[in-house]
């Protein structure tokens, strides 16, 4: 897998006869999230809407112009801002999500946090979920289902893997983050496992929450690094050092090339560790 390095802005690409991604820009090895648009025969549906309304917009009126009307649905894939900070746009839709998201926006230190990234003077008021799921979610869009799944916690305490059979497309959101280093925060098992239940839905088209549109071998890339990820941090628990000279350590070669690599290697090394003092006193 080819580290994201280029620079490029938001990009639109058709992944399929029913199905937009917009690609969020790159600067720097940094690339913002991803937006996926399905339009089905009845109803227009918009996964995930970006870090902010400003870059989310033209993407809204793309999904407008291509479905002929409104956008019906709005599916947050999981609770970081830079992935619903543009539900403010679409007053029309429903906006769906893991009742873990409405959890999370319900929390009022961590909602005026999201609304500060709107702006203290912004026009805009944060836009939670109207309706929540536990496990999974249908909806019939017309010709394409879209069916989610919660696969958390992962990435995330809310991550969700979004299907659409129909087109052999899946938004993968942030349980991919393709040529980059992942965000490790949560629980590595669930992760894996989440990508295990991907590929065996044998998509074409995988939908990363941040980096190029990729396919089944992203999935597998992806495991592979959580795996180099994971061996790494366990060898040096089980040596005993101490988890602050860990996350200190320098990032292991194989690794290193990757973009953020150097800013998420202490987060990757504390995650890990949770688990395994977790893992060690419950034995």
């Amino acid at each position: 897998m080819t580290p994201v390095t280029d620079s490029r802005p938001l990009t639109l690409e058709r992944v399929s006869p029913r199905v937009i991604v917009a690609l969020g820009p790159v600067e720097a090895g940094r690339a913002a999230s991803n937006a996926t648009v399905v339009v089905g025969d009845d109803a227009t549906l918009v996964a995930d809407t970006m870090v902010s309304p400003q870059l989310m917009r033209p993407v809204k009126a793309e999904a407008e112009r291509l479905g002929g009307r409104p956008v019906r649905y709005v599916f947050n894939t999981h609770g970081d801002p830079d992935h619903l900070l543009g539900n403010v746009l679409f007053d029309e839709a429903v906006v769906i999500a893991h009742e873990a998201v409405a959890d999370i926006l319900s929390d009022a230190e961590r909602r005026r946090s999201y609304q500060d990234r709107l702006g203290p003077d912004s026009e805009f008021t944060l836009r939670a979920p109207d309706q929540t799921f536990a496990k999974t979610h249908e909806l019939d869009l017309g010709g394409v289902i879209a069916k989610a799944t919660y696969v958390g916690p992962a990435h995330s305490v809310a991550d969700s893997l979004l299907w659409l059979a129909e087109e052999r497309v899946l938004v993968a959101a942030d349980v991919v983050f393709n040529g980059l280093f992942p965000l490790i925060r949560d629980d590595l098992a669930n992760w894996m496992a989440a990508l295990t239940l991907a590929l065996e839905l044998e998509p074409a088209v995988v939908v990363p929450g941040h980096g190029p549109v990729g396919d089944t071998d992203t999935l597998r890339w992806q495991r592979d690094i959580l795996k180099a990820i994971e061996s790494s941090v366990k060898d040096q628990y089980a040596a005993g050092v101490p988890l602050e000279t860990a996350r200190a350590a320098p990032v292991p070669p194989e690794l290193a090339t990757l973009p953020l690599a150097s800013e998420r290697w202490p987060g990757a090394v504390r995650g890990v560790y949770h688990v395994l003092d977790g893992v060690s006193s419950s034995a």
